[in-house]
């Protein structure tokens, strides 16, 4: 080996662990930075548009799972000036990536050419106060994104995420995967009956272990989560692959297909639904109901 091809091979080594650990920094400080976009972001609003936004971080109905359009805590995006939804996209796309940006404004669409501009933006606490807890929330019809608790400078709970497709011609992806899990596993005992309502989390005794399923079982419903989390920048992904290795990790996983064989689109006829479990952590595919519901819940977890 040459000296130009050792130095190259140095330069080439030195570079990518550079980029590593600036990746790791920027990564490590995403809590803080965000904290700053959102506080930007409601400096933007005046005193009545503040008023709307700002809710209490204790508020109960945080936590409330609600498909159906309607009212919601926060103030309608409508309501912004440009200057504000400027800034308001700015925050929105430090959380989601450009595909998952781009599916919360084709859901949005699908109530009318309005899209986004009906839906409500909330901030559960005032991140400008010091290190205090605050949740931040975009939603309203089949859209709930954007919801993520920090505290004590990171990332303690996730969702509820809620999404949705009526007509059910979206994630056309997540639907194919786990059809295509469905079809790959040899255990019987994965087909639960009733409906798997989403959102619910999965009961302790319920479903079996992604363990039991056969490698190629795994593997597909491995490809599901990381289609479904890559509507998240890699941040996002990155903290939501960690709460799920605190929770138990794929091991702990319990698995469970509803009401019937996942053989039929929904668009099709199809009407079954899919859960993979943690304890306080779930997510998930229904169509039972004729259309599409989807959601990704990490909840705090209750000391016994």
């Amino acid at each position: 080996m040459n000296r130009l091809m050792r130095i190259s091979i140095i330069t080439f080594i030195l570079t990518v662990c550079f980029s590593f650990s600036l990746h790791a920094d920027l990564d490590q400080k995403f809590e803080a930075r965000f904290r700053t976009q959102v506080s930007n972001f409601l400096n933007t609003l005046d005193e009545s548009q503040q008023k709307e936004c700002l809710q209490p971080m204790d508020l109960k109905t945080r936590w409330h799972k609600q498909y159906t359009g309607g009212k919601r805590e926060g103030i309608q995006i409508k309501k912004l000036n440009a200057e504000q939804k400027t800034a308001l996209q700015t925050t929105l796309k430090m959380v989601l990536s450009d595909y998952g940006l781009e599916m919360a404004e084709t859901v949005a669409r699908q109530d009318g050419a309005q899209g986004l501009d009906k839906y409500y933006i909330a901030c559960f606490g005032d991140p400008r106060k010091g290190d205090d807890p605050f949740a931040f929330r975009l939603c309203e019809h089949h859209l709930t994104i954007v919801h993520l608790v920090i505290k004590g400078g990171k990332i303690s709970e996730f969702g509820p995420i809620l999404l949705g497709a009526n007509p059910p011609v979206l994630w056309e992806k997540d639907e194919a995967l786990l059809m295509q899990a469905w079809k790959a596993n040899d255990n019987k005992n994965i087909l639960e009956k009733g409906s798997g309502i989403s959102s619910r989390l999965m009961k302790g005794n319920k479903g079996i272990f992604y363990s039991e399923l056969n490698s190629n079982t795994q593997a597909i419903i491995k490809q599901a989560w990381s289609h479904r989390i890559s509507i998240f920048t890699p941040a996002i992904q990155h903290r939501l692959n960690d709460l799920q290795t605190t929770r138990g990790g794929w091991d702990k996983s319990r698995v469970s297909f509803y009401n019937q064989a996942a053989e039929k689109r929904s668009t099709d006829g199809g009407m079954w639904d899919f859960k993979c479990a943690l304890p306080g952590m779930v997510w998930d595919f229904e169509s039972s109901r004729g259309h599409i519901h989807m959601s990704l819940c990490v909840h705090p977890l209750v000391k016994k």
